[in-house]
């Protein structure tokens, strides 16, 4: 299948522009972090409006220039920042769906939108993409599944060709309300439930998927990160097949209501054609024999579950930022090479970090992380979403990246 590179559009968009803002392979087109910055890497406006305006724009012109319109959007995901109190967490997505839905037909993506740590100082708001053009689709839409509080053109999944594409599962029920506030195993079995009848609404089932994130909410420390991760775990796998798919469990600020613990988005791909991507010697969980999945490729498609810097007991190596990216990218090497595949093949990376201090401190970090994934990726290489995070499923890791490739040929 053959590559376009998409480049920026005229007024910004991006912070590292030394790269692609897209990759079209085939019908399938995916866009990189968008951020309300212009070519020189300035703030386009204070407000959260404007900056969303500013994004969709540059959306739209990014699409247009990889033969796409807003239309063929299956997926999108809203990163947003915000004070932590309800009044400001529930105005803050009220704005941004004020503008956004003006951009997309009824129905129109998947979405999860989550509150994270951003790369410029004063960005409020961050959006990537995938779309597909070209090709039949089928919403999904199973009856009695939970809803929205707000309106939008916001659809629960869309089956594409092979793939299905899955909003963020929630804890909500059919009003829109919070179930399980408060405890974490209640809102991890509604919103994983929600996620199994997704699947079996597309023609598959939890075996069908191949890329799975979770993203939850905790502010402990130390060992209560690990503690607080396997006891959610320990409820996921009620849900997950045997393998499970690949994914990244993330520890973020918070959801667009703040009773919110977790949610957990994925991609499916009906087809029997998929090999597993379990290297020897890899880094392992802290749960003994969960048969978690590094990477699945299926077709020509390859999912590389989030990687981090670990030995085989789940303890993190290296105390330092280039460290740990360097073990990553390595340990994405390797998992691409259980496939066939290289870093030629990859066209997506997502890129999870901490990163705290001033933001010339942050600006260090993100240089850091970048000078080393060119020593892998030269340019133009991958697209790439990047976001910072509260942590990781264990204490001490400091970076976690996921990949997409698909085989070149």
């Amino acid at each position: 299948m053959q590559t376009q590179f998409v480049g920026w559009p005229a007024e910004g968009g991006a912070v590292r522009r030394d790269g692609a803002a897209a990759v079209r392979v085939g019908n399938l087109i995916l866009v990189g972090s968008l951020l309300p910055v212009d070519g020189a890497g300035r703030l386009v406006a204070p407000d959260l409006a404007g900056q969303t305006r500013f994004v969709f724009e540059t959306l739209r012109r990014v699409l247009a220039g990889a033969g796409a319109t807003l239309a063929d959007v299956v997926k999108h995901t809203v990163c947003y920042s915000s004070a932590a109190d309800p009044a400001s967490v529930a105005g803050a997505l009220a704005e941004i769906d004020a503008v956004r839905c003006g951009y997309f037909p009824n129905p129109g993506p998947t979405t999860t939108e989550i509150r994270v740590g951003l790369d410029v100082e004063g960005a409020l708001i961050q959006v990537d993409a995938w779309a597909v053009v070209n090709e039949p689709r089928e919403l999904l839409a199973p009856p009695g599944h939970w809803k929205w509080s707000g309106t939008g053109p916001w659809v629960q999944g869309w089956k594409v060709g092979r793939l299905l594409f899955i909003s963020g599962q929630r804890s909500l029920d059919e009003r829109g309300q919070v179930l399980g506030e408060g405890d974490i195993e209640i809102q991890t079995d509604h919103a994983f439930r929600n996620l199994d009848t997704m699947l079996r609404a597309g023609g598959g089932d939890r075996h069908s998927l191949m890329k799975q994130n979770t993203y939850f909410r905790f502010f402990g420390q130390g060992r209560e990160v690990t503690d607080y991760w396997e006891k959610m775990t320990n409820v996921r796998r009620r849900y997950m097949s045997v393998p499970s798919a690949a994914g990244a469990g993330l520890r973020i600020q918070g959801f667009p209501q703040t009773e919110e613990l977790i949610q957990v988005e994925g991609i499916g791909a009906l087809g029997e054609d998929k090999h597993r991507l379990q290297p020897a010697n890899h880094w392992d969980w802290s749960i003994p024999n969960t048969q978690f999945t590094q990477g699945w490729k299926i077709g020509p498609y390859a999912f590389i579950g989030g990687q981090i810097s670990a030995d085989n007991r789940a303890r993190a190596v290296g105390s330092d930022m280039e460290t740990q990216t360097r073990n990553v990218f390595q340990f994405i090497r390797n998992v691409l090479a259980e496939g066939g595949l290289d870093e030629r093949d990859v066209i997506k990376l997502f890129i999870y970090y901490h990163g705290e201090g001033s933001w010339d401190q942050i600006a260090a970090t993100r240089h850091t992380i970048d000078r080393v994934q060119r020593e892998f990726y030269p340019t133009p290489g991958p697209v790439s979403t990047s976001f910072r995070v509260a942590g990781f499923a264990f204490e001490d890791l400091l970076i976690e990246i996921e990949a997409f490739a698909i085989a070149r040929g």
